[in-house]
Parts: structure tokens; sequence; C-alpha cells
């Protein structure tokens, strides 16, 4: 993908890079775990209907937040691989055609296709990656909380720009039983454009499609050493200026000011650019996978502020044996490991770039937030991150630790 030669602009571009500039997760489940082969998104259609699913009206369902107000109402999504097992629970009348759409790199998480370009992101009752996909009303209803609690914040000015959020403003579950009991079905649905709203931004690039090769263009150079050689400034200015400590701030921006932990990897993180191909803002995404500190809400002075209802998903308490762990995981390993080392060693290995000043400048950042935090919030001297295996239900994770964190 030549970036000069394409329009960038267009919401197009963006399911392209999705799709098609996007090595996969480092863990390598993408490639052993994902859809069928139709829905897939590099193997699979350009778009597909999305199916709806006629209900009986003795069917429990909830609803979450408000449904957008320029987008026109249709039934109850679910994921097309997931039609035989939903035709065999109770209440089911039948599955209709829905809006076109096409799959992004979450594979269950679908944007459709003209119009404003809405995402919806399904329940998915198997394995995606290594983990099982269900969307219940706990993922549904924490997703948009933490998108109210995030908007509020920037309508009061507490969360400042380069920071922006694509928000999920509405969610659905209804309750279906088959012969293996009930199962709680689910969708959200997630804004096309970055809020609060920005003339400036033009394109958006997924963080993974700044490094990873185009799959249709594979002697392309990356994005990331094209946008590098659009600029004046020396590479390693340009990484820590416009990419880098902007990633940093708005990670330790919102962790500071609503003890709200963003899963900040290179899925979750979009750059935004303007039309001269600058960077201008950070936009996160998958509101339902940011983790709720209550311990630190509560030193922050917000619990009572707050009055949050989905404490029952991605909550962590200090008495928690995985308190310190889950904060280096999140930062050292899925900001850290996930996103800013492959975007520093994609440009190492085409400019002349001091690696370890670069990482010391990181380090010396983050420290800058890290001293307003409690002195136990991340574990001393070590990270953690995990072994690529399925992590059974239940269970505690094996993470890994290692020492000396790069990025702290």
């Amino acid at each position: 993908m030549l970036i000069h030669d394409v329009d960038l602009a267009s919401s197009e571009m963006l399911v392209y890079m999705e799709r098609y500039v996007n090595d996969g997760s480092p863990s390598g489940f993408t490639a052993i775990h994902g859809t069928s082969l139709r829905t897939s998104p590099q193997e699979g259609e350009a778009a597909f209907s999305l199916p709806i699913v006629e209900l009986d009206e003795s069917v429990l369902h909830e609803t979450f937040g408000s449904w957008p107000v320029k987008l026109e109402r249709w039934g109850f999504p679910i994921h097309p691989d997931m039609v035989p097992r939903v035709l065999q629970c109770a209440g089911v009348r039948g599955v209709i055609d829905g809006p076109s759409v096409a799959p992004t790199a979450s594979a269950r998480t679908v944007k459709i296709t003209g119009g404003n370009g809405w995402y919806v992101k399904l329940a998915y009752r198997g394995l995606l990656g290594r983990t099982n996909r269900q969307l219940s009303r706990r993922q549904a209803s924490s997703a948009v909380e933490v998108t109210e609690l995030i908007e509020r914040a920037m309508k009061a000015g507490r969360l400042a720009p380069p920071f922006h959020f694509l928000r999920e403003r509405f969610g659905e579950v209804v309750h279906l039983a088959d012969d293996d009991g009930i199962y709680e079905w689910g969708y959200v649905l997630r804004d096309p454009t970055p809020y609060p709203p920005n003339d400036a931004i033009v394109t958006l690039i997924p963080g993974f499609s700044l490094f990873s090769r185009d799959v249709c263009n594979p002697t392309h150079p990356s994005i990331l050493v094209q946008l590098i050689e659009t600029q004046t400034l020396p590479a390693a200015t340009f990484l820590f200026d416009k990419l880098l400590r902007p990633l940093i701030d708005t990670y330790f921006s919102v962790l500071l000011t609503y003890g709200l932990q963003l899963e900040a990897h290179a899925q979750n993180i979009l750059f935004a650019l303007d039309r001269s191909l600058q960077p201008v803002g950070i936009v996160a995404r998958d509101a339902e996978s940011i983790d709720k500190d209550l311990s630190l809400m509560e030193e922050l002075g917000l619990t009572t502020e707050l009055r949050l209802k989905s404490i029952d998903w991605k909550c962590l308490r200090r008495h928690q044996y995985n308190y310190q762990i889950m904060h280096s995981f999140m930062y050292d390993f899925k900001l850290g490991d996930y996103l800013v080392t492959p975007i520093i060693a994609e440009a190492a290995r085409n400019f002349e770039i001091d690696v370890p000043a670069l990482e010391s400048r990181i380090a010396h950042r983050a420290a800058s937030f890290v001293q307003h935090l409690p002195s136990d919030f991340f574990p001393d001297r070590q990270w953690f991150s995990y072994a690529s295996i399925v992590h059974e239900p239940g269970k505690r994770r094996p993470y890994i630790a290692t020492p000396n964190p790069r990025y702290r």
C-alpha cells in the first residue's frame, strides 16, 4: 500500500488496512482460531449480509444506552457463523438478511458498508484467538458505561486531545435457551468516527498497520516507513514526538483521571492523521476491554462520583492476587510489547535510530505519570506477560515475570 497513491480518507481504505495490512496477533492464534473462511478478514468475502434474528416477544432482552438517531433501526444481529446454533434456540422464529457489512481485524466486529459505516461488535460462541468471545450483559453494560464515563470526562475538559475515542453508546442482549441451557447473546454498536469531533482528522491508521506488511502488495514499504520519509524530523524525533509520547500521555491521562486502564495494544489503538499526513491524535476503541480499577478510583476520590453499575466485569481491586500483575500486563505487555516495541523495531530496520536512548525517553515520560500513582501500583523491577496458550475459563492465567521493564 503506497499512501500517496490511495485515498486514505475513504472508509474503504480503513477497512483495507484492517484486513490486509495486518500481520495478526503476535500470539499466533489469529490464524489458528478464526471465523469461517467466508467471513475471515483476510480470506473472506468483500462484504456479506449481517444476519438479523426474528424473535418471539416472550424472549427476555435488555438494552443499554441509546440507539444512535442517525442509524436506521434493525432487529437483533448475530455473526453468520452463529446462525445454525441460534436457530436451535427457543423463541427464535427465523433469520433474515440485514445490512451489508465487512469484517474488520477483530473478525467478530463488522463495519456496515456505505452510509455512516457504523461498527457492530457481535457475540461469538466459540474460540476466536485464544478465548471464547461471548458478549453477555456484563460486557455490553460495561462497554456503554465506560463510554459514558469517558465522554463525560471529555465534555468536562478532563481528558484533552490528543486523546479521542470510538464510543460504544448502545448494547443489547437476549437470553436464548437451547439444550445446553440459557446463553446470553449480545452486541454493541460502535461509532464510526472519533469523539470528540476533530475536523483536522482525515484518516485513521490502525496501530498494527503501521508496521505490518500489505499482504496484497508485500514489496511495498510499511506505512510507518512511508510516513517517516514524508517528515523533515529525524526518525527518532518523529516517533517520540508524534506517535509514542502522545500514546503514553493518553494511556496515563485516562488512568489518572478516572481509574480506567486501556487495553492499548496494536488492534485497539488507531493513529489519526491530517491531510498532510501529520499525526494529530490517538484514538482508542473497544470499551468493553477497558479495566475499571476500583481501588485506584477510591484513592482518587472518585467512588461517589462514578457510582459504577458494571462492577462484575473487568474490575480490579487491591486485594486480588493479580492487581499489580494486570497493571504491568496492560502497560508493559499489551501497550509495550504489542505496540511500542514493533513500531520502534520497524523504524530501526529502516533508519538510523538510537533505540536504547528512545526507550529511555519513553520510560522517563512514563515516570512523570507513574509518580502520581500509588507506590505499589506496578510490580517492582519486573513486568508480566503470558504464554501463547488457550486460557481455560475459571483458572488462573500462567503469567510470566521478566526483569527490567523497558518502558518504565
